[in-house]
């Protein structure tokens, strides 16, 4: 009786989905082409070299090398094998897909299991440190180092998520990783920027999506009626408009951050340490398509991403409301962009380009 209903309610979205998209493609367009900007101003010369830097370091002997420093992290932090540890450190570098990427090529050569995956995204997911510092910090609250703030207080969070949802769980003992299955420089950079260019499509794709499903209900005036809704039941904490930045961060982290930017730093302080550890059902969407068909325990991975956001609002919302909450509002239109503060998207191409040479050279 369950499959049945689902499937009823199922084709009833499919045609509530179809009758939007012929009576109201102008605002569907209109939100593509948003998610367009989004993706060309900040998603793509963020998140790109970082992706192939990832999956570089996953393919060749870097990935291994980094064991012996890492792995002692791996081990007493996070309690689980120190094969992860390349998998943790491209989270702290690159943002949500970059460690999602590693832990499924893992899966790919049989490192890991499906379960085993699953388990280490509970810990393997942030927003990346260049996207704090430059759209939040910069952006949002005027100064670099309070991006910095929340990417410190984001990686404790996901230290105390994974040590909750992972607790009594059974790792496999991994042996060392030697130099099996690893790729010569040239070949591993060629795969790289092939699988990080396929990567990049899949996430742009799902910002398009959920973009276009923003503009709908903004242009429908449901997430207005929702925020003010919202807003009664915070009992005028938080604002319709903060309301509003809220749902629209739950559904797209890059639409959410973009209306953060024309709140008063105060409502940032609300809503933001929690989008940003939550990070959006888009994003969620992304991590999955990682790992194709055979895709982590998505309950699980849903449970991590609220935890991870509830932790981060405590260590953070208290701090930054304190600092905040009588200030202003940042004048000018809300413009996502990255800014003045892309210091490890220059380091991140610069090691590209050292990698590109050692490639050429050893080819």
């Amino acid at each position: 009786m369950k499959k049945v209903l689902g499937t009823w309610f199922l084709a009833a979205g499919c045609a509530g989905a179809a009758w939007a998209l012929l009576f109201y493609s102008p605002l569907a367009g209109e939100g593509i082409r948003q998610g367009l900007t989004v993706c060309v101003s900040v998603m793509i010369p963020s998140l790109f070299p970082f992706l192939i830097l990832s999956d570089f370091v996953a393919r060749t002997r870097l990935g291994r090398m980094l064991e012996g420093p890492l792995g002692g992290v791996a081990e007493r932090l996070y309690r689980c094998p120190r094969a992860l540890a390349p998998a943790i450190l491209m989270s702290w570098m690159g943002g949500y897909p970059a460690g999602a990427r590693v832990l499924a090529g893992m899966v790919e050569r049989g490192v890991l299991t499906r379960e085993e995956a699953g388990r280490a995204l509970t810990f393997c997911v942030n927003s990346g440190p260049a996207f704090l510092v430059a759209v939040v910090g910069a952006g949002v609250f005027g100064a670099p180092g309070w991006g910095l703030f929340l990417f410190g207080c984001q990686l404790l969070a996901g230290l105390l998520t994974g040590r909750i949802l992972c607790r009594g769980f059974r790792w496999r003992r991994l042996p060392p990783a030697g130099e099996q299955g690893c790729l010569p420089p040239a070949a591993g950079f060629v795969g790289a920027v092939s699988s990080a260019t396929a990567g990049m499509l899949s996430i742009c794709a799902f910002v398009l999506v959920f973009s276009a499903l923003c503009r709908l209900l903004a242009g429908w005036g449901l997430l207005a009626a929702w925020g003010e809704r919202l807003s009664r039941l915070a009992g005028g904490l938080l604002t319709p408009q903060g309301a509003v930045c809220l749902l629209t961060g739950l559904l797209e982290i890059g639409g959410g951050c973009a209306l953060a930017q024309g709140l008063p730093p105060g409502q940032g302080a609300l809503v933001l340490p929690f989008l940003l550890s939550f990070s959006s059902l888009s994003v969620i969407g992304q991590l999955a398509a990682c790992f194709g068909e055979a895709g982590p325990d998505a309950g699980l991975l849903i449970r991590s991403r609220i935890l991870h956001g509830i932790f981060t609002f405590l260590l953070a919302a208290p701090v930054l409301w304190g600092r905040f909450s009588t200030a202003q509002a940042m004048t000018g239109q809300p413009v996502l962009a990255p800014g003045n503060g892309g210091l490890l998207g220059a380091l991140c191409i610069m090691a590209m380009v050292t990698i590109l040479c050692t490639a050429v050279d050893g080819g």
